[in-house]
């Protein structure tokens, strides 16, 4: 009687500890939606502080700490105006050709409404309105991301934030080793470098990766003449960070263009040309390189690119990936949380 009284007091436990969970991590996201203002920069900077901090690290060798600091983000609003300089080219290259698009795409789709006309189809006035629509929708987008690139509060606050974790970085050792018992503070310092180490080389990957994608797209649709060979291909570069989704755009969009202003035989030969190079890349490159415990399931990538992005919008999409990476390498460092890091990863990379 004693035996079962005690096991049921167990289950009880277990079911409390598990609601408990459940309901602290909707607080949590609820938490971060409600803060995105501060706690979406605020993910981006520790991204970036996990990058950076290597070279940090060996810049204060031989050099004072606040120099040190200043060249590593003077090397990061380099590299980033740089990108965002690419990004803002790119757009304005496609902004003026969006309307021959649209109009172009209206005539194919006038003359296979005519073509199936004579089969006995007859079609409404509703094309023309999504082709109008396309266009707005289109013109809108483009215009929704030159806000963001131009977003300066956004990458204040990010710098702010990157800047002080970069300052303080050396000293969250010795506030772990005084917060906890010494066995478990070696253990989380740890795990935290584990982490980073890791997250460290899945970035390297992905630009390395990115940066091949880019420049076999581009090639790619040199050969074939299709047009604005080198926006495809910087396009490809920046969604190549976006795993699946992203894939699929750098895929679609110079196959669309393809369609439009060339042959079918040439529209083919882009779109089998791109999703062969996507597929090799991210099934054969990719977790090559990546190593043990990083790879995520590809539904699970899908979801965190979906969930992120439902929390902090589209930068949000954009870190989807490597925040759900974050914490499937932290919760594989603790017994008792390494089930969520099972659950998250790639199931068969982890065996092997």
């Amino acid at each position: 009687m004693q035996s079962k009284k005690l096991s049921s007091g167990r289950s009880r436990a277990k079911f409390i500890l598990v609601l408990l969970s459940i309901i602290a991590i909707i607080l949590i996201v609820a938490s971060l939606r409600a803060t995105r203002a501060v706690s979406m920069p605020l993910a981006f900077a520790f991204l970036i502080a996990i990058l950076v901090n290597p070279l940090q690290t060996r810049l204060e060798r031989r050099l004072p700490q606040w120099l040190s600091l200043a060249i590593v983000l003077s090397v990061i609003a380099a590299v980033l105006g740089v990108l965002i300089g690419a990004i803002d080219l790119s757009l304005e290259l496609i902004e003026p050709k969006v309307p021959g698009y649209i109009d172009r795409f209206q005539q194919i789709a006038e003359n296979i409404q005519s073509g199936l006309a004579n089969y006995g189809f007859s079609f409404s006035r509703e094309s023309d309105q999504l082709s109008q629509a396309m266009g707005q929708v289109v013109t809108q987008a483009i215009g929704g991301l030159k806000s963001l690139l131009g977003a300066v509060s956004l990458l204040i606050l990010i710098f702010s934030f990157l800047a002080l974790l970069l300052l303080e970085v050396k000293k969250y050792a010795e506030r772990t080793h005084r917060a906890f018992p010494e066995r478990a503070g070696n253990h989380i310092i740890h795990a935290v470098s584990s982490m980073s180490r890791q997250l460290r080389r899945y970035f390297l990957v992905m630009a390395f990766t990115s940066v091949i994608t880019g420049i076999l797209t581009a090639f790619w649709c040199l050969i074939l003449n299709v047009d604005l060979a080198v926006v495809w291909g910087l396009i490809a570069f920046v969604l190549n960070f976006i795993p699946t989704l992203g894939s699929i755009v750098a895929v679609i969009v110079p196959s669309f263009v393809a369609v439009l202003f060339h042959s079918p035989g040439t529209a083919i030969a882009t779109l089998v040309g791109l999703a062969v190079l996507q597929v090799v890349i991210g099934n054969f490159v990719d977790p090559k390189l990546q190593g043990k415990y990083l790879k995520l399931s590809p539904f699970v990538a899908l979801v965190s690119i979906v969930f992120w992005g439902w929390v902090w919008g589209i930068p949000g999409a954009f870190i989807g990936v490597p925040m759900t990476a974050a914490i499937v390498l932290f919760t594989h460092e603790f017994e008792p949380t390494r089930p969520i890091a099972v659950m998250l990863g790639d199931a068969d990379h982890q065996s092997k």
